[in-house]
């Protein structure tokens, strides 16, 4: 009777989540990966070999309820994240502005946000070179979290416009 009710899937249930303003926040959490989707996550690191693991494959959230959730539950809808946004104060960094840590990383691609990093540090790659921001990732709902330079991401987030979020003043 269990084999069935996994293989058939079982409801997804959410938790209490509000913005600081307390309007509510839909989101789910995410079933434990199994066996064949943390072998897909391993293919995906080796392909990123410059990244940092930080935790192996994971069901229960994604990358919006790594930002905004700590690490409880998945949020799936562009209106709960533009909700989020506006009601927990967030607001975009002027291309004056530096980046700094736990400032948002959002990866747009025709008004759909389709991955969010928190900036974790600003590392110099080359003697010459500027500072440029290492993020924390969490890949889909059922892969595992990276730490990663901000432009290395899988290819079906490289044509996304990048756009740097702050809740500081």
């Amino acid at each position: 009777m269990l084999e069935m009710a996994r293989l058939v899937g079982t409801p997804r249930k959410g938790i209490i989540l509000q913005t600081r303003a307390g309007r509510n926040v839909e989101n789910s959490q995410s079933c434990e990966p199994d066996v064949l989707t943390r072998e897909r996550y391993d293919l995906l690191r080796r392909k990123y070999y410059s990244w940092i693991n930080r935790k192996p494959a994971c069901g229960v959230y994604n990358c919006f309820g790594l930002v905004w959730a700590s690490r409880r539950t998945a949020i799936y809808d562009e209106s709960e994240l533009s909700k989020i946004l506006t009601d927990d104060g967030y607001r975009r960094l002027a291309t004056e502005e530096q980046i700094q840590h736990g400032d948002v990383i959002l990866y747009r691609l025709d008004g759909n946000t389709l991955h969010a990093a928190m900036a974790l540090e600003l590392r110099q790659l080359q003697l010459e070179s500027s500072k440029m921001p290492w993020v924390l990732s969490k890949w889909g709902n059922v892969f595992g979290e990276d730490i990663h330079h901000f432009l290395d991401v899988p290819d079906d987030i490289r044509e996304c416009s990048i756009e740097i979020w702050t809740d500081r003043p």
